[in-house]
């Protein structure tokens, strides 16, 4: 049995102001397909946030049906698919009675997941679980509604996530091949720059331990591809860069062998991305000069980082020029010579009209004059009596 993991679409992601739906049309429709083709994948395992928030933009949900559409019309495989933390799960679970019937078979809710699917794949059958993100106190009152000894009590995502995959794995008859998705911060994984927080005031991470009953684990929620302790319980990762600090991540999509016994072998395949995702270092003159650079990044998305510590007047608007998808700049040079001069700066105890003074000082070198001073006074209280 071969499965393709993959995790974190973020359909409808916007970066820095841009769509990214092209992008994502670009890898899911051409790469995701080719590969579901070329490396005859039995079944695909997506383990959540497909979108990027729960009320996604309408071009997003159409890729998502023509994507579904054409694994389950064309290629007539299984799709097992979760919700993540950004998916609004009882949207995503609209239709999902209607689907499962051509092989696309979503759990949004715990109120869903109290059972695991048996499918029967060509080399056998196999249990799939699904885990998607939620709340403790929603996973316990589900399970305690089949009679379940799970405290409501409990606020904790470890031990409540532990319940579940003991509930579920005791249902597997023995000997049967079993798999888990999942989307949840697993402790000791890596975090990518991008991912939201999964909670506030309770402890989000859950143990590796919680899925050692299952021969994989599809993890989702982390944006870089690694394993947690075992080649069998791993994050995919995303298929694209979604901020800047991930621009040294290798996207990839993950294939996955399994024997009858549940052995499995983890293979990798890069993600070609229409777009890379870039930070430069270098001085204003030399990035706008250099013929090499501006060939091998004119179609990337790009934050640049100055170390000119003088002021360049229309730098984005130049670099934009030469660099079309330049989005974003970082004053390296400048801070870092402020930073010399003013060893031990405090912002929090200034107000607006401090800030703005040490800001005009920090770039034209000197303290305003009584005049300029003056000036930029009434223009604070025109704002303060029009707020």
């Amino acid at each position: 049995m071969r499965l393709l993991h993959t995790a974190d679409w973020h359909l409808g992601r916007i970066f820095y102001g841009t769509y990214l739906t092209d992008d994502q049309a670009y890898v899911l429709e051409h790469q995701l397909m080719n590969i579901i083709k070329e490396a005859n994948i039995d079944g695909l395992l997506l383990a959540g946030d497909i979108f990027d928030r729960s009320v996604p933009p309408v071009e997003a949900v159409e890729l998502w049906d023509s994507i579904i559409t054409r694994i389950a019309m064309d290629y007539k495989i299984p799709l097992f698919v979760i919700a993540g933390n950004h998916d609004g799960a009882e949207r995503l679970e609209l239709g999902r009675t209607m689907m499962a019937q051509s092989g696309v078979f979503i759990w949004g809710t715990p109120e869903h997941c109290k059972a695991p699917l048996i499918y029967e794949f060509n080399d056998g059958p196999a249990a799939i679980c699904g885990l998607p993100f939620a709340e403790p106190r929603r996973i316990a009152g589900a399970l305690t509604e089949d009679g379940n000894d799970v405290l409501l009590a409990h606020y904790d995502y470890d031990y409540m996530y532990q319940q579940w995959s003991n509930y579920l794995s005791s249902q597997i008859p023995d000997g049967m091949r079993r798999i888990a998705l999942s989307h949840a911060f697993v402790s000791g994984g890596e975090l990518g720059g991008s991912e939201r927080v999964l909670s506030v005031g309770a402890s989000e991470v859950v143990k590796p331990a919680v899925f050692k009953n299952f021969h994989y684990t599809a993890l989702g929620h982390l944006h870089r591809a690694q394993r947690m302790g075992a080649d069998y319980i791993r994050y995919s990762g995303s298929p694209l860069k979604y901020s800047f600090d991930e621009h040294t991540h290798n996207k990839s999509f993950t294939i996955v062998d399994m024997d009858h016994s549940g052995n499995v072998q983890v293979e990798t395949i890069p993600v070609e991305a229409k777009r890379d995702v870039v930070v430069l270092d270098g001085y204003f003159e030399e990035l706008l000069n250099n013929e090499s650079l501006r060939n091998a990044h004119k179609d990337d998305y790009m934050m640049v980082r100055l170390l000119d510590t003088a002021p360049i007047l229309d730098g984005m608007a130049k670099l934009r020029k030469v660099y079309p998808h330049c989005m974003t700049i970082e004053l390296v040079g400048r801070m870092e010579e402020y930073m010399m001069d003013n060893v031990a700066p405090v912002y929090r105890h200034l107000d607006e009209r401090q800030l703005f003074n040490q800001f005009a000082e920090a770039v034209w070198k000197e303290p305003l004059s009584a005049e300029q001073q003056g000036y930029i006074d009434q223009l604070w209280s025109r704002i303060i009596k029009e707020d």
